[in-house]
């Protein structure tokens, strides 16, 4: 059985994790960690894991992981995960982290959005991107993966596809609703029941963090330049994303040809759904699915392209999984359905 570590199993995504590993086959939870002072079983600080996962919840030691584990996931905050995977490679394990702290491959536009300097260029350079569907053979043997944020996750399998095959113009719009658990577990004000029930509310256009892995990854991949411009919503809602973007098509752009798109790149995948209707998120909630339709204008020159998936599963802990899956040479939908 392969020995696995959470750094970080109190977050939202850390918990849900816990939760996803403790019903995979082929692996031992063998380390949890977060702030905690004191250790506690895991199954008494979450009461639903009681008699499930009981092993103790410890205050994070990283040379205590590195030697109970083979590998670890790094549900640790944006700037916190660089310093504990330097580590951890150096220990010969394999890393697969959670925070953006390795999928932007610039280290000053890292330091523009981030607020801080990159500490580890060295495996910054080594890390590869954790998005299954096209970088799957790097994947298989990466010793650290980058996994994808969430939003970047619905917006680029909707997007990729069409852009690699010259399909639609760079002048790309993308509004995404998110659920709140996308903010994370740490308490904040304007969070609070009262403020986000029955409520919905725009942030961050233009200087979101999450664009510059977008941007890079649309152009790197598709190679063709991509104008992006994103807007976030944060909505009242448990768990989901849901993207809607807006192209112009080129004039050799069909329905049937796009379909036709969709269905060649992702014959082999999975976790990737085309539907023949505008998706939503109920058909995604709780799974590791993306799914993605479209619909044309009127004028067959531009389209709208929906993806859904739920942020903390496909977009966090679930794709994390599906790595570990395929680094290990496990079955890529082991404990994911």
């Amino acid at each position: 059985m392969l020995k696995i570590g959470v750094l970080g199993a109190t977050g939202f995504t850390g918990e849900k994790l816990v939760e996803i590993l403790a019903g995979h086959k082929e692996v031992e939870i063998s380390y949890l960690c977060s702030r905690i002072q004191d250790p506690v079983p895991y199954g008494e600080y979450f009461p639903r894991f009681k008699n499930i996962v009981d092993i103790p919840l410890e205050h994070m030691d990283v040379e205590k992981a590195a030697q109970m584990c083979d590998l670890l996931f790094l549900s640790l905050p944006h700037t916190v995960s660089m310093e504990k995977a330097a580590y951890l490679l150096e220990k010969g394990k394999k890393v697969i982290d959670l925070s953006a702290d390795y999928r932007i491959k610039d280290p000053a536009v890292y330091e523009k959005y981030y607020g801080t300097t990159h500490l580890d260029q060295k495996n910054l350079d080594k890390a590869v991107y954790g998005l299954p569907e096209f970088f799957k053979p790097e994947i298989k043997s990466a010793d650290l993966i980058a996994n994808p944020g969430c939003y970047p996750t619905s917006i680029e399998l909707a997007l990729l596809p069409l852009l690699k095959e010259n399909m639609i113009d760079k002048e790309i719009i993308a509004d995404a609703i998110s659920a709140i658990s996308g903010a994370g577990r740490k308490p904040k004000l304007e969070y609070h029941f009262q403020n986000v029930s029955n409520n919905a509310w725009a942030y961050k256009p233009f200087v979101h963090q999450h664009l510059p892995e977008m941007s890079y990854v649309l152009e790197t991949v598709s190679g063709r330049p991509a104008e992006l411009v994103f807007v976030p919503h944060v909505a009242g809602i448990e768990t989901g994303i849901i993207s809607t973007i807006h192209v112009k098509l080129k004039p050799q752009s069909k329905e049937e040809q796009i379909r036709s798109v969709y269905a060649q790149y992702y014959e082999d995948c999975f976790f990737v759904r085309v539907k023949e209707h505008l998706p939503c998120l109920k058909e995604v909630a709780n799974t590791n699915f993306c799914d993605i339709g479209f619909a044309l204008s009127p004028c067959k020159k531009k389209a709208v392209i929906v993806s859904c998936i739920d942020n903390l599963v496909k977009g966090a802990a679930g794709q994390a999984v599906q790595n570990m899956n395929l680094i290990c040479g496990f079955k890529e939908t082991e404990g994911l359905i």
